[in-house]
């Protein structure tokens, strides 16, 4: 689809009600497709490629999602956001007339530290075991993904908005949460650390109507264990 003069992909099935998917850091949503297989046994799910959007801010890159899903005939649908999804759902969300449950799972944005470094060293350490167990589609696309992130790392607008999210982490971008009033649930993971678990609780004080759940995994628990999470957010909202 055309938004903004950009070509997103964007994928799409299942059945059910609405379900948008807002994928992290580096990420593209065929990494994730276990866990989408699994979502789209409950939901009509969508996934737009985040790095297709061309943005220098995570601002932009919400509105230009909320003309994605307006132009795809979407209301009042669940929004998951994963890392920096989770960033781009929390400004979405401040428009009731498209979402109707917001789930933030390991989330940027909160005025905690993050370390991008941590995070690179989670993706190659995890990545070789998956390799040798014959899972090469799944490594194909975490390393395809990983270059499109430095792809995007080269442009003037990509550096612009990772540098936005590394200064988030230490100052505060807490305007994205302060304002939503949807029914909102937080999921992090206990063995975080690319965001801390302790950022759960900074993020579930910033929004009122919220429950939080801590699971027993990492950063990459989607990956790993795509049956737990497809069950854990089919439980928390259905």
């Amino acid at each position: 689809v055309a938004i903004s003069g950009s070509r997103v992909r964007y994928l799409h099935g299942g059945r059910g009600g609405p379900l948008l998917f807002l994928h992290g850091w580096p990420a593209n949503p065929k990494t994730y497709r276990h866990a989408l297989e699994l979502l789209a046994n409950s939901f009509t799910v969508y996934v737009p490629y985040m790095f297709d959007l061309d943005c220098a801010s995570i601002r932009e890159t919400a509105q230009r999602v909320n003309s994605l899903i307006k132009g795809l005939g979407i209301s009042k649908a669940v929004v998951i956001g994963i890392s920096f999804g989770g960033a781009v759902a929390g400004l979405l969300s401040q428009d009731k007339k498209l979402v109707s449950k917001l789930v933030l799972i390991n989330t940027a944005g909160v005025p905690r530290e993050a370390s991008f470094a941590k995070m690179l060293a989670n993706l190659l350490k995890s990545s070789l075991p998956m390799l040798m167990k014959g899972k090469a589609s799944h490594f194909f696309q975490r390393y395809a993904s990983s270059a499109a992130f430095l792809a995007l790392l080269r442009t003037a607008r990509g550096r612009k908005l990772f540098g936005e999210i590394r200064k988030s982490a230490k100052t505060h971008t807490c305007y994205i949460f302060q304002r939503l009033s949807i029914p909102t649930t937080i999921i992090w993971c206990r063995n975080d650390n690319v965001f801390p678990v302790s950022n759960a609780a900074v993020l579930q004080q910033l929004i009122k109507n919220s429950k939080l759940v801590i699971v027993d995994a990492d950063h990459y628990w989607p990956f790993h264990k795509p049956e737990h999470f497809a069950e854990t957010i089919v439980a928390h909202v259905k």
